[in-house]
């Protein structure tokens, strides 16, 4: 027993975890509450009082989003002997814990010292941006941390005794991923799962490779022909076509929206605006009446918080589809204004959120100061002049930028261009290589996709890939460095 626990402890991802855990309750007894309200009012979440007391039959019944969050906590809730705010509290700081352990294990594979990939780890994840999804019930921290494991299982896969067993968790890891959140497409998932079977093809057969690519195609196969059955959409996530309305029709100025909508090019849906209540939409729309009797299904309106819309209540479907109808409609006739969205998206994503510099502990507060000079953060306004539809209820939204975010996001996607540019002259890639692709594609993926179809999350999309973006960084400058000292150690010699 003395044995496990020293081995244990010499490894970095104990140690990172011990720090982080420190970090951790320093904020919390210094005032950083646990913030359930979430619960109340989330619109990824069937209403709360059905999940927690029915997460099964509650979760098949989902369409709006992938079903993984939703089926954890809510069977998390039901499952234990303790108050629900409590027993998730319990949760995300496990999650915090496996995931500045997982950041250390990745700094350490990439070729960091043990010591340096402590002190990666702890910086990736006490961020405060990061650390805040510690202390309320929403998917932004497990999905990062999945991220993480992902990562960390790419750049061991070829020294695991058992390559099947590592491709294997490959495959649930990324499945894992895209079942928990709608932005990581199958199409990533199965790219990474491609990658990792290219990386120890000489020690698998074709039917550890046809498994593991069966893992994805299988269970998120099965869940969008579960939603084909049960709502008729083919889908993850039902509400895309409003997602996609949000995007893209706020921009568009009011009086070219209200010549569309009197050409009939538009719907009254897009007039109304997106992610209302269901009563703003119900005289647009024909008559409706649930086929299902189940609470997740047939109740408009969540019983936990009387504002807050059930998008899962089945006559919001056709909204969603005429939405992303009119949507389209715009692209096609606006394309300007689509370009203009996604431009303000992707400089939304280097904006700083506000929330910790707002906390009633001293010790979030300071870091959140000591990450804004790290980040180099400058105040500027996300601008919506000449838009339609202000979205946040103004035109100008005071913001702060972190400049340095730029640049670690920058290293971070070029990590994989350079080892493909490598690849094209044919030089042979090693483990680290096809992870810095993997890492760099994902980094990536989520940037350009978050801001394809979609207004105003980005920053929040942002924090999932921060710890991932953060450690490969942290080693492409280390190695820079050494480089650099190896070059000038040799000038000396000669």
């Amino acid at each position: 027993m003395k044995r496990f626990l020293e081995t244990l402890w010499s490894r970095g991802g104990t140690k990172a975890a011990a720090v982080w855990a420190v970090v951790y309750v320093a904020v919390s007894l210094t005032g950083q509450r646990f913030d359930a309200r979430y619960l109340s009012y989330g619109w990824q979440l069937i209403p709360w009082d059905v999940l927690s007391t029915d997460p099964l039959r509650s979760v098949w019944n989902l369409h709006v989003q992938p079903p993984l969050w939703n089926l954890l906590i809510g069977g998390m809730a039901w499952l234990s002997p303790i108050g629900d705010s409590a027993t998730l509290q319990l949760l995300m700081a496990l999650i915090g814990l496996i995931g500045a352990a997982l950041a250390a294990e990745l700094g350490e594979s990439l070729g960091l010292s043990r010591r340096w990939a402590v002190v990666v780890a702890v910086i990736a994840t006490t961020n405060p941006e990061v650390l805040k999804g510690v202390f309320e019930p929403t998917y932004e921290l497990a999905v990062g941390v999945l991220l993480l494991a992902v990562a960390v299982t790419l750049s061991r896969l070829t020294s695991m005794p058992n390559s099947r067993r590592g491709v294997f968790m490959l495959a649930v890891l990324v499945t894992a991923t895209t079942m928990t959140r709608s932005l990581y497409h199958p199409i990533w998932a199965l790219a990474l799962i491609v990658l990792g079977l290219w990386l120890v093809r000489r020690h698998i057969d074709r039917r550890t490779t046809l498994a593991a690519l069966a893992v994805p195609v299988l269970v998120v196969g099965g869940w969008m022909v579960k939603n084909q059955f049960l709502v008729g959409e083919a889908t993850l996530s039902s509400w895309f076509g409003m997602n996609l309305q949000r995007a893209v029709i706020p921009v568009l100025p009011r009086e070219d929206l209200e010549k569309m909508y009197a050409d009939g090019d538009v719907s009254e849906i897009a007039m109304i605006g997106p992610f209302g209540n269901y009563e703003l939409y119900a005289d647009a729309m024909p008559p409706c009446e649930p086929e299902h009797d189940h609470r997740s299904l047939s109740e408009a309106t969540r019983t936990t918080d009387r504002w807050s819309p059930n998008f899962n209540y089945e006559c919001f479907l056709p909204i969603f589809s005429m939405a992303g109808d009119d949507a389209m409609a715009v692209i096609r006739e606006h394309p300007e204004v689509w370009l203009e969205g996604r431009m303000w998206s992707l400089r939304a994503t280097f904006a700083v959120a506000t929330y910790p510099s707002e906390s009633d502990s001293i010790v979030m507060r300071f870091l959140d100061t000591t990450f804004s000079i790290a980040r180099l953060d400058m105040g500027g306004v996300l601008s919506t002049y000449g838009w339609g539809t202000p979205i946040y209820g103004q035109l100008e939204a005071p913001v702060d930028f972190g400049l340095s975010l730029i640049l670690l996001y920058s290293l971070s996607i070029m990590a994989g261009v350079r080892v493909l540019v490598r690849r094209s002259r044919r030089r042979a890639l090693t483990t680290n290589d096809v992870t810095f692709v993997a890492t760099s594609f994902t980094i990536a993926f989520s940037v350009v996709v978050g801001a394809v179809a979609e207004l105003g999350e980005q920053a929040r999309f942002r924090t999932m890939v921060d710890p991932l973006a953060t450690v490969v960084a942290a080693v492409l400058i280390t190695a820079l460095f050494r480089n650099i000292r190896q070059r000038q150690a040799s000038s000396v010699g000669r």
